[in-house]
């Protein structure tokens, strides 16, 4: 693959449930609603079904502003927020009967990787009229420093409840265990993926991506490991989602174009699914590019995947689903539906539940209800701010 820069590659695992509509032949344009959104045009082309829908729309340009918003299912603002940062991955969860919403503001005095361009800074956990109940972050522990500032990453954030979750962080240092034989410089820079589960304020499980020397030569973007300047950001997590089965973590690496399984108690890898060095074998026509947000659904059957794609390799975008003999290694079910939107380069999500997907489209700025079966668009959130992720609660 050919080597490129990206702006933000930022790329939920949470999996809703809401009923297919039935289709009418009238297509209606709604207003905006009257609250201060001004974002979305909506269009509606069937029966959308009732629910909550969350976005974050911020300029990719502007890192100190930020908005929260959460609308029904015709584009009606219920609830909005204005934040002092741009702000990611806005997400709900129900635990123990209790609704909380949480997500993550990009805070211009945290430290911010040089040249890099990324976003760090804290995760809010707010109750349901979001209301701010605490501020979590990257915690010291096991050679990673947060007195310079070092912060958490934007990309995702799992809840388990207000005292326990679990995290992920951008972490710029030297490495002193990449292979020989890609002639790394001595004075080498690299961002480490850092993922921490934090219960009571204390690290109870850390997991350094850099230990792993496998991840190295897989790497498909930011990978020149002599340049001495620029910190090579060679996995570029972007999801995280525990899997109920056996408790352990689903993680999506966007420079790896791989999705990998993690033990969440030894941090070993227990699969690899695409990528230079997967363990499970994949057809052309399977393999993604440049993949975001790798989440389950059919009562945790099925991977789900956002396929970004790439302007030149494959300027199409499309959403995956999987099914998985974890054990003999193998694909024993897949779908491909191609996403008719523009092409979206960086961010995106997708949920599902029977044959609908809701669709966040990331930096083509579109949130899109669809049947997957029949590619008819249910409802249409035509954009003027990008959002990272777009989820659909019943």
């Amino acid at each position: 693959m050919k080597t490129r820069k990206a702006i933000f590659a930022i790329a939920g695992p949470l999996i809703f449930a809401f009923i297919s509509c039935s289709k009418t032949t009238e297509t209606r344009s709604l207003p905006v609603a009257p609250l201060t959104q001004n974002v979305y045009t909506v269009t509606e082309s069937g029966t959308p079904s009732k629910g909550q829908i969350l976005v974050a729309p911020f300029l990719l340009n502007v890192v100190d502003s930020g908005q929260l918003i959460i609308m029904d299912q015709d584009g009606k603002v219920l609830k909005e927020k204005s934040l002092p940062g741009a702000t990611l991955c806005f997400n709900k969860w129900v635990i123990n009967g209790e609704t909380r919403y949480t997500y993550i503001v990009n805070d211009v005095n945290a430290y911010h990787i040089p040249i890099v361009g990324n976003f760090a800074g804290y995760i809010v956990i707010a109750d349901s009229n979001l209301n701010e109940i605490k501020r979590v972050n990257l915690l010291p522990n096991n050679g990673i420093i947060t007195s310079d500032g070092h912060s958490a990453d934007v990309h995702d954030f799992i809840l388990l409840s207000d005292d326990h979750y679990i995290l992920e962080a951008y972490y710029d240092k030297h490495a002193d265990n990449i292979p020989a034989y890609l002639k790394p410089s001595a004075k080498n820079k690299i961002v480490a993926n850092i993922i921490q589960e934090i219960d009571k304020g204390a690290v109870i499980w850390q997991w350094d991506g850099s230990q792993d020397t496998s991840f190295y030569a897989n790497s498909v973007l930011f990978n020149n490991y002599q340049d001495t300047v620029q910190p090579q950001d060679y996995m570029h997590l972007n999801s995280m989602v525990i899997d109920p089965r056996d408790n352990n973590l689903i993680c999506s690496f966007r420079h790896q174009c791989q999705i990998v399984k993690l033990n969440r108690q030894s941090g070993a890898v227990i699969w690899r699914l695409g990528g230079k060095n997967g363990t499970i074998p994949l057809s052309s026509d399977q393999s993604f590019i440049y993949e975001h947000d790798a989440t389950l659904t059919d009562s945790n059957s099925t991977l789900l995947v956002y396929d970004n794609g790439d302007p030149v390799l494959r300027p199409k975008t499309r959403i995956l689903e999987f099914k998985l003999d974890e054990a003999n290694k193998a694909v024993t079910g897949f779908k491909a539906f191609d996403v008719p939107e523009n092409f979206t380069d960086l961010m995106g999500s997708v949920q599902k539940y029977g044959d609908t997907y809701f669709i966040g489209g990331g930096t083509s700025n579109y949130v899109l209800e669809i049947n997957s079966v029949t590619s008819e668009k249910i409802t249409e959130f035509a954009g003027t701010k990008t959002t990272y992720r777009a989820y659909k609660y019943p």
